[in-house]
């Protein structure tokens, strides 16, 4: 991976991971066996990409907006585990609704921090073409546009009241 280091290779690896199990849960019958394990895998991921973005001052050697985005991330999964725990005990549908709902944006979040990576991370070649700050408008317009996108397909595509218990 010449250059990449071992953080930098794990933070990819678990994005990878997360890039796929999260399609692979939206995919699935909501509250199988299957869906539980492969949900677990993904929340795992996301723990471990964020605790590598957390680490990594490559970019400016201090915090920036990329420790934010992580810690924001963080908390739409905790929000999205916590509701579910709370359908266990009330199995009310609108904690349903919210786990699915924090879930899937979190999900959306992801392919935002994806985007984003592929355009300021010089060893993925993108920003080579310019000096990597001209790509802000560009990265903003993108994450608003996955951002609104996301949003609209979660609250009129993804949510479903019904699961098996």
């Amino acid at each position: 991976m010449g250059g990449i280091s071992a953080m930098g290779a794990a933070h990819f690896a678990m994005g990878s991971v997360a890039l796929v199990s999260g399609a692979v849960v939206l995919m699935l019958p909501k509250g199988t066996a299957r869906h539980r394990r492969v949900g677990k895998v993904y929340a795992a991921a996301i723990l471990a990409i964020n605790g590598t973005a957390l680490s990594m001052y490559d970019l400016t050697g201090r915090p920036n907006v990329f420790h934010v985005i992580a810690l924001v991330n963080l908390a739409t999964l905790a929000m999205g585990l916590l509701a579910l725990r709370r359908w266990r005990w009330t199995r009310e549908p609108s904690d349903l609704v919210t786990h699915q709902r924090r879930m899937a944006m979190n999900y959306v979040g992801l392919w935002m921090a994806f985007i984003t990576e592929l355009l300021v991370n010089p060893m993925l070649g993108v920003s080579r073409i310019s000096d990597p700050r001209s790509h802000w408008p560009l990265m903003i317009a993108l994450n608003l546009a996955l951002f609104s996108a996301g949003g609209w397909l979660v609250r009129t595509r993804l949510t479903a009241t019904t699961v098996r218990a």
